[in-house]
C-alpha cells in the first residue's frame, strides 16, 4: 500500500473538497501548486494519479495532463511511465526559486557557485570545530539564529537569517580568521540580495520548514558536541544547495 499516495489524495481532496464546477488545467495547476507551498505534499511523494485527479476536479484527464506537464516543465515533478507520477526531492529549492525569482547563474566578481564551493570547503570542519568548543552563551546564540528562521519573513530575511544562523556557528568555532572569511561571504550576498528579484515576497512553508528542518540537525550535532556528526551533515547541507544549482 503506497502511504504517500494515500497522504497525498486526502491532501487534495481536503483543498477541493467544496468545489462545485470542473476545474481548466491551469485551475489544478494552481491548485497543486497552493498545496505544494503549503507543504501538503511532501518531496518525494506520489501524487495521485490522471484519474483520480481528474475525478476529483470533474475535469477530463487531458485537462490533469496538461497541469501535471505544467509541473514538470518546472522540474516539480517527475513522471515514470508504469509507476506515476513523483514530486521532486529538491522541490522546496525549485519553489523557492521560483517565488523569489532566484537567479543562480546571475555573474558577479564572486558568484554563488563560488561561495557555495568555498563554503564546502571551509564549513563542515567549522561545524565540526564549534561542536568541540559550543559554550552555553553560543548555544544560546545558535538556538535563538534557528528559530529565527521558523518566524514570519520576507524572503529576504529569511535568507539573511540562514546565513546568520551559519554565522553563530562560524563564531562558536573559536577561530577568528574562519569567521572574518564567512562574514566576506556574507556580505558579498548580501551585497546581491541572494540573487533574488522578489526578495521581499513571502516563504511559503514548505521552503521554510525545509530550511528549518536541515538546520535543526546541523544544531544538534553541534550542541552535542558530536565533531563527527556536525561535519557530515553540514557537509550534506551544503552538497544539497551546490546539487540544487545545476538544475536551476
Amino acid at each position: 500500500m503506497n502511504t504517500g499516495t494515500e497522504t497525498a489524495m486526502a491532501l487534495v481532496n481536503e483543498m477541493t473538497e467544496t468545489a462545485e464546477r470542473s476545474l481548466t488545467a491551469a485551475e489544478i495547476h494552481a491548485e497543486l501548486m497552493a498545496g505544494i507551498r503549503e507543504g501538503r505534499f511532501q518531496p518525494g511523494h506520489q501524487l495521485p494519479n490522471e484519474r483520480q485527479l481528474a475525478e476529483l476536479y470533474g475535469s477530463s484527464r487531458q485537462q490533469v495532463r496538461d497541469a501535471l506537464l505544467i509541473l514538470q516543465e518546472a522540474g516539480l515533478v517527475k513522471r515514470k511511465v508504469g509507476s506515476g507520477t513523483f514530486l521532486a526531492e529538491d522541490m522546496p529549492a525549485i519553489i523557492e526559486r521560483l517565488d523569489a525569482e532566484v537567479d543562480v547563474h546571475a555573474v558577479h566578481e564572486h558568484s554563488f557557485l563560488e561561495t557555495i564551493e568555498a563554503r564546502l570547503i571551509l564549513e563542515p570542519g567549522v561545524a565540526a570545530l564549534a561542536a568541540r568548543n559550543i559554550s552555553e552563551a553560543h548555544l544560546a546564540q545558535l538556538r535563538a539564529g534557528l528559530e529565527a528562521v521558523r518566524e514570519p519573513a520576507s524572503w529576504l530575511e529569511f535568507k539573511s537569517r540562514i546565513y546568520l544562523f551559519a554565522r553563530a556557528y562560524y563564531e562558536a568555532s573559536g577561530n577568528s580568521f574562519l569567521l572574518w572569511t564567512f562574514d566576506h561571504i556574507l556580505a558579498a550576498r548580501v551585497d546581491h540580495k541572494f540573487d533574488g528579484h522578489r526578495e521581499t515576497g513571502a516563504v511559503a512553508e514548505i521552503v521554510r520548514r525545509h530550511s528549518y528542518d536541515q538546520l535543526l540537525m546541523i544544531f544538534r550535532a553541534i550542541a552535542e558536541g558530536d565533531e563527527a556528526r556536525a561535519e557530515t551533515v553540514t557537509r550534506s547541507y551544503l552538497i544539497g544547495i551546490a546539487a540544487s544549482l545545476g538544475q536551476g
